[in-house]
């Protein structure tokens, strides 16, 4: 009879060490393995700090002169005469053209057209033997000094139009050239068909190089957020609507953090709040972080 008990308990004690082997993870043929080890991130970092972002507009803009007057004859008649050429700089007083206001049977005195202002021909759409009438434009003259940039900016970004904004100027003739200007201009009228308005710029020094008629990039600067903490966009990531980054904790991980943010200008966040000056923000490896992780910290490669 005890003989058979012992028996009994022994056969047990194999079917619960049994079950316990069964239990554990197995490679492949059957044989149990370690735990795998908790998986650590490489990752690159930065300090957050603070420095100044500037929001600006990019807008495609013509250079004309700052004043144009159109030139029209006294009399009607036909144009004797063309004195000037497109371009050509002239004085006030200076005769540009004539007219010849003789009819069939009557011969008259040809009568001049005189420069109302000194300045520079910017058009002249009329040419010899052409009849013209006291409301036809002979030509127009601009002034010489202070050329104009004229741009239009879409409705959307008007808010922040005022005079004195300042602006780079590029132009095709000059590649890689910089020219400084500022707002001379904000018309008080929204073009109802464009849905834009016109601004005009005036440019900080003058330059013979710069003739009216030259097409212009402009880089208008707007808005200035001094002294913001900022991050890289590429850095923060959207969840349910909601904005987070990533924060590399003393305990070596990764801490999920939410974050409110202001302006982006190229790539570039303003982080209104979320984020204290001297923490170690996670740049790169984000895409494969969860919160909690642990992550080691790699140098940038030069």
């Amino acid at each position: 009879m005890k003989k058979a008990v012992k028996r009994a308990l022994l056969v047990a004690g194999v079917v619960v060490i049994a079950g316990g082997v069964a239990m554990l993870p197995k490679k492949a043929g059957g044989r149990p393995v370690q735990q795998v080890e908790e998986s650590i991130y490489a990752v690159q970092t930065q300090k957050v700090s603070r420095s100044n972002l500037q929001e600006y507009l990019s807008l495609n803009g013509n250079i004309q002169t700052n004043n144009t007057i159109s030139v029209y004859p006294d009399i009607a008649g036909k144009i004797k005469s063309v004195r000037v050429t497109l371009g050509s700089n002239v004085k006030r007083g200076s005769v540009i053209a004539t007219v010849d206001p003789s009819v069939p049977g009557s011969i008259y005195a040809e009568s001049p057209i005189y420069a109302p202002i000194s300045g520079k021909i910017t058009s002249l759409p009329l040419t010899t033997g052409t009849a013209v009438t006291t409301s036809s434009a002979i030509a127009q003259i601009g002034t010489t000094n202070g050329l104009q940039i004229k741009a239009m900016v879409p409705e959307r970004d008007v808010a922040v139009l005022k005079n004195g904004l300042s602006a780079e100027i590029s132009l095709v003739a000059f590649s890689g050239e910089v020219f400084n200007a500022k707002v001379n201009k904000v018309s008080p009228i929204l073009d109802e068909t464009s849905r834009t308005k016109e601004i005009y710029l005036l440019f900080d020094t003058e330059d013979e190089r710069i003739n009216a008629g030259m097409y212009a990039k402009i880089k208008l600067f707007t808005t200035l957020h001094e002294n913001v903490i900022t991050a890289p966009y590429d850095c923060v990531t959207t969840i349910d609507k909601k904005t987070y980054v990533y924060v590399a904790t003393a305990e070596g991980t990764a801490e999920l953090r939410e974050v409110q943010l202001g302006a982006i200008v190229d790539g570039t966040a303003e982080i209104v709040s979320g984020l204290n000056d001297g923490e170690d923000l996670i740049v790169s490896g984000v895409q494969a972080l969860d919160n909690g992780v642990k992550i080691r910290k790699v140098e940038v490669s030069k």
